[in-house]
């Protein structure tokens, strides 16, 4: 009784371990076959055994960067832009001016120069200022009367007297030169109705009157304001000394 238990249960024993033997050796076998990835070791618990690892660092290769080589760029040519041709207008031809016409002097109808009783030197005289009277030579009546010192209306200068604005000297002077002459101590003057001997002579102001020297008008009031007749006059030494041009009282 006492050894048929051990044997009972070594049978016993054999039935169970028989079927898990074999499950092993199928599943070994499949392991073999398909061999499963190795399980990762664990991180927690290192082996004691494993000796670590001395890891040499590898020195980091610093890499050259290639020299990019430098390229020159040459700018291209800015396009000249060809200027637009300006178009030139031909100026016009500038009018020619009309000659001028010049003035007709205002003297110039008036009568020659009357040198009747006149000394030779005053008769030389006389003409030349009629003549320059009747051309309304401004610069050559200028002329004579400077070197005569010749005495004017309101002692003006011979400029301010021959100018191109007073047309009326010109006219006044000519016509004087133009009647007869009267004598007086030092030469002659003109005209005749300015002397003491023809101031109350009708016929010598009626002269006057029909030269344009003065209105029948303004002799009235010459005659009866001034005892005389106060217009224009002109006065020539015998020396030929243009004595005077004057006008008024």
């Amino acid at each position: 009784m006492t050894n048929r238990r051990p044997t009972i249960l070594s049978a016993r024993l054999t039935r169970v371990a028989a079927p898990l033997l074999l499950a092993g050796l199928t599943l070994s076998a499949c392991s073999s076959d398909k061999p499963d990835a190795a399980p990762a070791p664990s991180s927690s618990s290192p082996s004691a055994s494993a000796s670590p690892s001395t890891s040499t660092p590898t020195p980091s290769t610093s890499e050259t960067p290639s020299s990019t080589p430098s390229v020159t760029v040459t700018p291209s040519p800015t396009p000249t832009s060809t200027p637009t041709p300006t178009r030139t207008t031909a100026p016009k031809p500038t009018p020619t001016p009309a000659p001028t016409k010049a003035v007709a002097c205002a003297a110039t109808k008036v009568g020659a120069s009357n040198t009747t009783g006149m000394s030779a030197p005053a008769a030389a005289k006389a003409k030349k200022i009629s003549a320059a009277a009747k051309a309304c030579d401004a610069k050559a009546l200028v002329a004579l009367a400077t070197a005569d010192s010749t005495g004017l209306a309101g002692d003006k200068r011979p400029a301010v007297v021959f100018t191109d604005n007073s047309p009326q000297n010109y006219v006044a002077l000519a016509t004087l030169l133009s009647l007869e002459s009267t004598e007086t101590f030092d030469g002659t003057i003109q005209p005749k109705v300015f002397s003491e001997r023809f101031r109350d002579d009708d016929a010598e102001w009626d002269k006057v009157i029909a030269a344009g020297l003065v209105t029948r008008s303004a002799a009235a009031t010459m005659r009866q304001q001034d005892g005389g007749y106060t217009g224009y006059r002109v006065g020539i030494s015998s020396d030929g000394t243009w004595s005077f041009f004057t006008v008024g009282r």
